[in-house]
């Protein structure tokens, strides 16, 4: 199977996060997915015994995630970086702290199947928007946003990805009605 879309981004703010569990809120669809990059930043050491290389070993420090949407709307930019709007639905710049969250998406293959993702716990920061103005052609302006996650304190999990053709979730269907969950037992 080969990757060959992008579709239904999704984001889930973070309520808690400690030793005794992780609570999100409901997810909230986002504006339609354009592209998404997910750019893990890990640290290697390399331990030197009898002139070469004996062992080796990496960590995670940090996934840097990367995403263009067609549109940001006013509601999406609120839930993303924990500003609010007023009363006429104009957006509050003054006093927004972005909220750790979960942030969703799917990924369409070549043989008509889906793989699910949740990154589970991470920030964005302010969006990039450029606009040009009209030509003789039709140029449409994609606003780009970034984002760092991280493990989750509970249980140092980073993302979850799912297949439908083996785990039974569906297309914009039951990944996307809460974030994943590892089931507990044994």
């Amino acid at each position: 199977m080969y990757q060959t879309g992008l579709k239904n981004f999704h984001f889930a703010p973070l309520t808690s996060d400690d030793d005794t569990g992780t609570v999100y809120d409901t997810p909230s669809k986002l504006s339609e997915a354009v592209s998404a990059s997910v750019e893990p930043n890990t640290a290697t050491g390399r331990h030197f015994g009898d002139n070469e290389v004996v062992a080796t070993a990496s960590k995670l420090n940090y996934v840097t995630v990367n995403i263009d949407m067609t549109t940001l709307t006013a509601e999406d930019e609120a839930l993303l970086l924990g500003k609010t709007l007023d009363d006429d639905g104009v957006l509050k710049e003054k006093g927004g702290k972005p909220p750790y969250g979960a942030f969703g998406f799917e990924v369409t293959m070549d043989d008509g199947s889906s793989e699910f993702w949740w990154l589970l716990k991470g920030k964005f920061q302010e969006p990039t928007r450029s606009q040009n103005t009209e030509t003789d052609s039709i140029e449409f302006g994609t606003p780009s946003m970034s984002g760092e996650f991280i493990r989750r304190k509970s249980d140092k999990e980073w993302k979850f990805v799912g297949n439908e053709s083996n785990t039974g979730f569906t297309s914009g269907g039951t990944w996307f009605d809460k974030v994943y969950e590892k089931p507990v037992g044994p």
